[in-house]
């Protein structure tokens, strides 16, 4: 907050000076929001961070055996994502990727890899049937990216993974679902 300094008339130096930190304020907060926005900035025809990660989770939920509840429904695949290297995922990623996955899969965010984990049971498997992915950091966005993931069913069981991540074109349906942006081509063991 800036304190008034009892002159009447102003000072034309406070005044420019004033004017300054108020544009230096401004330009750093549309630099704070364009951080925190997600895969917004990112064009169609590449593949940014919440189209990596719906990839890969829509990859699992294919890959993933399906868990039934009391009356032999089959419920949504458990998919936790944790950032490798103890790194958070943006909040704007995590809301792009819960929003493409709500109705295939149940995604659970994570700060650390052991909260995925049930301590309670033996063998620590991943909590409600479900599967771990540590993710490594996401290239930058490109038409094709190769993304590091270590896949956990149990805190003893981690599988390391290379996936081949390419872009979708846009798809013609305007159905309610929305399609992943991008589809995983390869998987390779490490």
């Amino acid at each position: 907050m800036l304190a008034y300094r009892g002159r009447v008339g102003g000072n034309r130096a406070s005044r420019k000076a004033l004017s300054v930190h108020i544009g230096a304020v401004a330009l750093l907060g549309a630099f704070a929001l364009a951080s925190c926005g997600g895969d917004d900035a990112a064009p169609a025809d590449v593949v940014g961070s919440a189209d990596a990660i719906t990839a890969v989770v829509a990859w699992q939920a294919d890959e993933q055996e399906p868990v039934l509840d009391d009356n032999g429904e089959p419920l949504l695949p458990v998919i936790y994502v944790v950032g490798g290297d103890g790194t958070t995922i943006d909040v704007g990623v995590q809301a792009d990727v819960a929003g493409a996955t709500v109705d295939w899969a149940t995604v659970r965010f994570a700060d650390r890899a052991a909260d995925a984990f049930d301590p309670d049971v033996d063998g620590e498997p991943v909590r409600d049937n479900g599967v771990m992915l540590l993710v490594g950091p996401i290239p930058e966005p490109a038409r094709t990216i190769e993304l590091d993931v270590v896949r956990y069913i149990a805190l003893d069981e981690g599988q390391p993974l290379t996936l081949e991540i390419v872009s979708e074109p846009s798809p013609t349906d305007t159905s309610d679902t929305p399609a992943p942006r991008a589809t995983v081509t390869s998987v390779t063991p490490r």
